[in-house]
């Protein structure tokens, strides 16, 4: 029996005809459920397919590991006029430059009145009214020597014997500072050959061809070999390390550059992965001291007891679960109050007005309430919450080693802020083009982020590191407060 909606309702006159009109009834509503369920379903996944393309575009470097300069440019709101000239307020009190002292002025000038404005009289001096100092650069121009090697005969055997280069000079065209300087320009202020190149014509007057400076590039990475291998070994065995990585490319393919800091040295390490393997061979085989770092796979071969997880990166996930609505968001939101909270106690630590006692009572408390957050996230209904928490959670141990462990941090800062110049050269060369290009990038970006931590000077090392690799003289150290030389 077929139903015609169009039509009035059909009128029964049999019991047989009721049943028949019941089973039609039934096909079409049971057919009616199934297409509400259908759309139910279609409904709930393109709802979460809607959040979750809602949540890719709020995705920013404060909920996430992308870079603040992938962020969303957001003008700022304007501020209501104030009626106020721009700049300095009356009653500002102004500052001068400090006048530098006598020992470090190249000339002095005096600088005697003019005869009298009002009645054209000689003036006699009575003293000393003002002092202007200006600086200025000198016309730089390079020191070119030039070795004549002479040659003679032996007034006994007759043999004709010529002379070598001194210690310390190279057959090279460039010397150890001017070697060391295109080392300090590619490696610390992060310019390409080509800036390089046009720097030194600018500058110096000194006309080296592109390729020169590759090749100047090659001997200071062989002169820093062992300097760097040295202070990999030492950051091996350091007890506590920060590492992390990031993108590298090496003749257009995808590389990583690791970095591992410890104490005020920074080793880098070019490697074709991203893997547990390269994570070894960076940290090294037998390491047995205390990890910082993010939750990145290739770190789960350190024990949780070993580690501590960087609380930053925690703090831009629990960004993440606020921005969600429900009670993802409610935990989320919890989340991010306590982090901040656990920040300003370890700040007060850090800046000695909080006891490491009071300290590790307040985080006893806050460490049973971040777990419960947690452990409420993952018996969530949300997937990826759930998933997130899930995750923290299997590594609960390394979440408070920072409280019980003198010289941990909670945060992996130490290691991004070193990483930071790499990006930098990495934005602007886009890569190194061969293994050679990888070796040196490491080796020149170990010199300089330890020389930063070590407030020492990467020009004056990188000098005395190439003058020992010709012969003349003992090569640095970059280990701290360290005799040992090459």
């Amino acid at each position: 029996m077929s139903i015609d909606l169009s039509q009035p309702a059909p009128r029964v006159r049999t019991l047989e005809e009721a049943q028949a009109l019941i089973d039609a009834l039934w096909l079409v509503l049971r057919a009616q459920a199934q297409q509400l369920q259908e759309r139910d379903q279609q409904i709930a996944t393109l709802t979460e397919r809607v959040q979750a393309l809602e949540e890719r575009l709020r995705t920013n470097s404060h909920n996430s590991s992308t870079p603040p300069s992938a962020d969303p440019h957001r003008p700022s709101a304007g501020k209501s006029p104030s009626g106020k000239k721009r700049g300095a307020q009356p009653g500002h009190s102004g500052k001068a430059r400090t006048l530098l002292p006598a020992e470090q002025i190249t000339h002095v000038q005096d600088c005697v009145p003019d005869p009298c404005p009002a009645c054209g009289g000689a003036v006699r001096i009575t003293g000393l009214c003002a002092r202007h100092q200006v600086l200025d650069l000198p016309p730089i121009a390079p020191t070119v020597t030039e070795y004549r090697l002479l040659a003679g005969t032996c007034c006994r055997c007759g043999k004709v014997c010529e002379a070598s280069l001194p210690a310390g000079v190279s057959r090279r065209v460039t010397g150890p500072r001017l070697l060391a300087a295109i080392g300090t320009l590619t490696g610390s202020y992060h310019l390409s050959k080509r800036q390089v190149q046009g720097l030194l014509t600018d500058l110096f007057g000194i006309d080296l061809s592109v390729g020169a400076i590759s090749e100047g590039e090659a001997e200071i990475g062989a002169a820093l070999e062992d300097v760097v291998q040295q202070a990999h070994a030492y950051v091996q065995q350091a007890g506590v390390v920060h590492a992390d990585e990031t993108g590298h490319k090496e003749g257009g393919c995808r590389h990583w550059l690791w970095l591992v800091v410890a104490d005020t040295v920074a080793v880098f390490r070019a490697a074709a992965t991203r893997s547990t393997q390269a994570a070894k061979a960076a940290l090294g085989e037998r390491f047995a001291g205390i990890l910082v770092s993010d939750r990145y796979g290739a770190y789960a071969w350190v024990e949780a007891p070993r580690r501590q997880l960087c609380w930053a990166h925690l703090l831009r996930d629990f960004t993440k679960m606020a921005e969600r609505s429900g009670e993802p968001g409610r935990i989320g939101d919890d989340l991010v109050a306590c982090t901040q909270r656990l920040f300003h106690f370890w700040h007060w630590v850090r800046d000695g007005t909080l006891s490491h006692s009071m300290f590790a009572c307040h985080m006893r408390f806050l460490r049973y309430r971040i777990e419960t957050l947690l452990q409420q996230g993952a018996q969530g209904r949300h997937a990826e919450t759930a998933r997130t928490c899930r995750h923290i959670l299997r590594w609960r141990q390394a979440l408070w080693t920072f409280v019980d462990t003198p010289g941990v941090e909670p945060t992996n800062n130490t290691a991004e802020r070193a990483l930071r110049s790499f990006v930098l050269w990495r934005k602007v060369s886009g890569g190194s083009q061969s293994p050679r290009g990888s070796r040196y990038i490491e080796r020149i970006m170990t010199v300089v982020g330890s020389c930063k931590l070590q407030g020492r000077n990467p020009l004056t090392f990188l000098t005395q590191v190439i003058q020992a690799h010709w012969g003349d003289g003992i090569a640095p150290s970059l280990i701290p407060d360290s005799s040992v030389a090459r």
